[in-house]
């Protein structure tokens, strides 16, 4: 007798953990992020990745000018000092990221109309 209460009580409480498991899973999915949004990934599932923008890097010689701030320049410098850089590799995307939402460290460019834009550099005399 003892012994047929001791099964049913386990498969009483066997039953139990199999309805309740679909509710802790939830619970541990729902706990917290499921993934890193600083974790930098590569495509997934040859989804395409995109980016808001771009900003193209401006160099005076070998030094790159900041791009969110006024940068001081002498003012003896010439046109011919300063240069821009249309690679892909030296572009800085603007909000990378993919249909999955992941970040990409350096995703592949494409423009639309399968065009890369013109890149100008104008000089502006202040003085």
């Amino acid at each position: 007798m003892k012994s047929k209460k001791c099964v049913g009580f386990l498969s009483w409480l066997l039953l139990c953990a199999f309805i309740l498991k679909p509710f802790f899973a939830q619970a541990v999915r729902s706990s917290g992020a499921w993934q890193e949004l600083t974790e930098q990934t590569a495509a997934i599932n040859g989804t395409p990745p995109q980016a808001d923008s771009v900003t193209i890097p401006v160099y005076q010689g070998s030094v790159q000018l900041r791009s969110d701030a006024a940068n001081p320049v002498d003012y003896s410098a010439k046109p011919s000092q300063f240069s821009t850089s249309d690679a892909g590799s030296a572009l800085t995307l603007t909000n990378p990221h993919d249909t999955e939402g992941d970040i990409f460290a350096d995703p592949p460019l494409a423009w639309q109309a399968e065009r890369a834009p013109t890149v100008t550099l104008v000089w502006a005399d202040a003085a």
